[in-house]
């Protein structure tokens, strides 16, 4: 038969459908569930030990540098009255009928006076860091709260699609690789008749 244009019709195919489905390769879906589960592990880790270092890192600013450097001031107003008090038996002795110049006294006062102004002036200053380290850990929780979302609910719900669609490929396969069983064709209902027309004969 030939068309209007004159071009022969092309033959229709006549093979199942399920011949030409393609399965994507199972085991690189399976390797992608291995990769993302260990990804998941992996960042929830790194997520916990962030969160483990932010935290000590706050305790150790808001509470031990306070109390360190306020111990440190006690400390050296005892340092200083020990090295005022060095110097002035210093000064009251005489060598010769000379007073000493107690250079090493002096210098031992100025050292803790020293000292103790910069405790002091640590105070103010890890009041200050603790306020600036307030406000970075704030904005570090509010940037790492969606990636740790991701990380608790999109990864493993994720997960499961991807196990879910791997079941379902592998099913998919197992049909398609399965032969179809061989039917027997059916009998005609002459070759019935005949048959049964034979066996009543020998019957009589």
């Amino acid at each position: 038969m030939v068309d209007r244009v004159g071009h022969q019709p092309s033959a229709i195919s006549h093979q199942p459908i399920m011949s030409n489905a393609r399965v994507t390769d199972i085991t690189a879906v399976r390797a992608f569930k291995v990769a993302l589960v260990e990804f998941e592990e992996e960042a929830s880790s790194t997520l916990e030990m962030m969160q483990m270092q932010l935290h000590r890192l706050v305790e150790w600013v808001e509470h031990e540098q306070p109390a360190y450097w306020t111990k440190q001031i006690q400390i050296g107003f005892e340092k200083v009255s020990q090295a005022r008090t060095a110097l002035s038996t210093c000064q009251m002795r005489t060598v010769a009928g000379r007073r000493p110049a107690c250079i090493e006294e002096k210098q031992a006062l100025a050292k803790a006076k020293q000292r103790l102004q910069y405790c002091q002036e640590m105070i103010p200053r890890v009041k200050r860091w603790s306020v600036k380290l307030t406000e970075e850990s704030d904005e570090f929780r509010g940037r790492t709260a969606a990636f740790a979302r991701v990380v608790e609910t999109d990864l493993p719900r994720m997960i499961a699609l991807i196990e879910r669609t791997a079941a379902a490929l592998e099913r998919y396969a197992e049909v398609a690789n399965t032969p179809l069983e061989e039917s027997t064709p059916p009998t005609s209902s002459s070759e019935h008749l005949k048959s049964s027309s034979n066996a009543n004969d020998r019957e009589t």
